[in-house]
C-alpha cells in the first residue's frame, strides 16, 4: 500500500517528473524563485495559508490575511529582496460573511501599507476551508542564496526564538492575553514582524554569505544551510529570551523544544564572516533589531551540533512540514 505523501515528498515527485528549470532560471528548492529581466532578476514567491492548519486560536481574519502575506515577505527579507507587488487569491467557505471578507481585505491593506508593495488583485473561489494564496513579486540585482557559507563563518539570527510556540500555548490555555511575557508571545504568534528592512540592508552590503527564512523552525533551517553548504554547524548559544525558560518551567514545557522546533518566527537565519559582524550589529541596532550570534560553521558532515554546559549533542532534524500528521499533532 502506498504511504501518504508529505510536503517534501510532493516537491521531490514534481522535480523528478517535470525536472528543474532551464539555465538562467532559479532551481527549485530555495526560498524564492527568480528569472532574468532587464532590471536584474525578477523574483517570485508564493505561499498559502489554510485556516485549519495556519490560523491559531483567537486569530482574526484581518490578522490571518496579514500573516499570509508576512509568510512571503519573510522569504524576501531573508534573500534581501524588496517587494514590489502582490496578488492574493481566496478560497472562501460559505460560512464567511461580508464583514469577514472586509476583515480579510483590511489585513491585506495592513500588509500593503506596512511593507510598501502594490496590491494587484487575484482570484476568488468557493472552498470548504479558508485559503489565502499569496504571490509576491519583486526585482533584485543580488540575491542571498542558501549556498555560500564558509568554514569559520559565524551563524546569526535576527531575533529571539520560542515566542511563537509559547504564544500558541498561551492562546490554547489562557486565551488572548496582552500583558507580560505571555502577552508578548501571543502578539508574536498573531502579528509576526519579519525583519524586511534589515534583510535588505544586509544583502545590499553583501554581509550575509548564506541565509534562510526561519518559518519552518530553527533546527530545520540550520540543517538546510548545513546540507546546502556541506558543512557542520555548531550551535553554542540558544537564541532564547530570558523569560522563556521560566514560562516553560511554569507550564511543564521544554524551552529548547520551543526555541528549536516551534517555527513561524519569521526571522532570518544567516552566516557571515567574523570580520563583518560589527557592521551587521551596527546596522541592526540602527533599526532597533538585535543580532544574536548562536554558532559557527565548521568542517564536517552536514549536521547541526548543539553544545551547552560542556555537553554536545546532535540536534534532531525536524521542523514544520505540511501533511506530516505527527507534526500537526505536535503543533499547539
Amino acid at each position: 500500500m502506498s504511504r501518504r505523501a508529505d510536503e517534501l515528498d510532493i516537491i521531490k515527485e514534481f522535480i523528478k517528473l517535470i525536472g528543474q528549470p532551464k539555465k538562467g532560471y532559479s532551481k527549485i528548492g530555495d526560498d524564492v524563485a527568480h528569472l532574468p529581466s532587464r532590471k536584474g532578476r525578477f523574483i517570485v514567491k508564493c505561499d498559502m495559508l489554510v485556516g485549519e492548519t495556519d490560523m491559531p486560536q483567537a486569530m482574526t481574519y484581518r490578522e490571518a490575511a496579514r500573516k499570509a502575506l508576512v509568510s512571503v515577505i519573510s522569504d524576501f527579507a531573508a534573500k534581501g529582496v524588496k517587494p514590489d507587488a502582490a496578488l492574493v487569491s481566496l478560497g472562501i467557505p460559505p460560512t464567511l460573511t461580508l464583514r469577514d471578507i472586509k476583515e480579510l481585505a483590511l489585513g491585506v491593506k495592513d500588509a500593503k501599507e506596512e511593507f510598501k508593495f502594490e496590491f494587484l488583485g487575484g482570484d476568488t473561489n468557493q472552498a470548504k476551508d479558508l485559503i489565502i494564496d499569496c504571490i509576491l513579486l519583486g526585482y533584485a540585482k543580488h540575491i542571498v542564496g542558501r549556498v555560500g557559507a564558509k568554514v569559520g563563518d559565524l551563524v546569526g539570527v535576527t531575533g529571539d526564538f520560542g515566542y511563537t510556540g509559547a504564544g500558541l500555548y498561551a492562546l490554547s490555555k489562557y486565551g488572548r492575553v496582552s500583558s507580560g511575557f505571555a502577552g508578548r508571545a501571543v502578539s508574536a504568534a498573531l502579528k509576526p514582524k519579519p525583519p524586511l528592512e534589515l534583510g535588505l540592508m544586509l544583502a545590499e552590503r553583501r554581509l550575509m554569505s548564506s541565509s534562510i527564512d526561519s518559518s519552518d523552525g530553527l533546527a530545520l533551517s540550520l540543517y538546510t544551510l548545513s546540507e546546502a553548504n556541506r558543512v557542520k554547524i555548531v550551535i553554542y548559544e540558544a537564541p532564547a529570551p530570558e523569560e522563556l525558560q521560566d514560562f516553560a518551567e511554569e507550564n511543564g514545557l521544554s524551552w529548547e523544544e520551543l526555541v528549536f522546533y516551534s517555527g513561524e518566527e519569521y526571522e532570518i537565519v544567516f552566516t557571515t564572516p567574523e570580520d563583518k559582524l560589527d557592521e551587521v550589529k551596527r546596522l541592526a541596532g540602527g533599526l532597533g533589531r538585535h543580532i544574536k550570534v548562536i554558532g559557527r560553521v565548521e568542517r564536517g558532515k552536514p549536521v547541526v551540533e548543539y553544545t551547552i554546559a560542556g555537553r554536545s549533542k546532535i540536534l534532531e532534524r525536524r521542523g514544520w512540514v505540511h501533511l506530516q500528521r505527527e507534526k500537526i499533532k505536535n503543533r499547539v
